[in-house]
């Protein structure tokens, strides 16, 4: 009698185990087949500086540079080329310009 309630309850547990829905796992591996576009300009190990965000950009050939609050791997820079001012969306840990918006001529 009790062999049958142990396998009974035994049986129950692995039933309601394998019924149960799977995790959604978000460990990576590492495994990149380049169809995004975040695998071919990986993220750094660490992020940049605000004092090396300023070199970055003035390499790009910006210059009269000012950041905004560095938040969410992005910072909005406004910055001066070619005689404009440009408002760009910089992100700090891939080290890249992601977006550019021209807003006035520069004085």
């Amino acid at each position: 009698m009790f062999r049958t309630k142990a396998f009974v309850a035994l049986a129950l547990v692995t039933a309601l185990l394998a019924a149960a829905p799977a995790q959604a796992q978000t460990f990576r591996f590492g495994m990149f087949f380049g169809d995004e576009r975040s695998d071919f300009y990986p993220e750094r190990i660490t992020c940049l500086t605000q004092y090396q965000v300023r070199q970055a950009v003035a390499q790009r050939g910006y210059t009269n540079i000012a950041l905004n609050v560095m938040n969410d791997k992005h910072v909005e820079v406004r910055a001066t080329r070619d005689g404009w001012v440009y408002l760009l969306d910089f992100n700090y840990c891939t080290g890249r310009i992601e977006g550019r918006q021209q807003l006035r001529p520069a004085r």
